[in-house]
């Protein structure tokens, strides 16, 4: 995962509505190496922020990313 997408995710972070577009956008365009990377990082970022973990992602779930 691009150091890019990490930083536009975490900025869109204050915003859950604005942080389920920009992850959505960032799944469609990842690789799948990228796309376990971004797992992983989602995880961890979303440890301590409930309103984070929350989300509807209808394309996370698809790809398996959020469970």
């Amino acid at each position: 995962m691009s150091t890019y997408i990490q930083r536009k995710l975490e900025r869109a972070s204050l915003n859950p509505e604005q942080f389920n577009e920009e992850l959505n956008q960032s799944i469609k365009i990842l690789i799948s190496s990228e796309i376990d990377e971004l797992a992983k990082w989602f995880v961890h970022f979303t440890k301590d922020k409930p309103h984070l973990k929350n989300l509807q992602n209808d394309t996370a779930y698809n790809r398996n990313l959020l469970y």
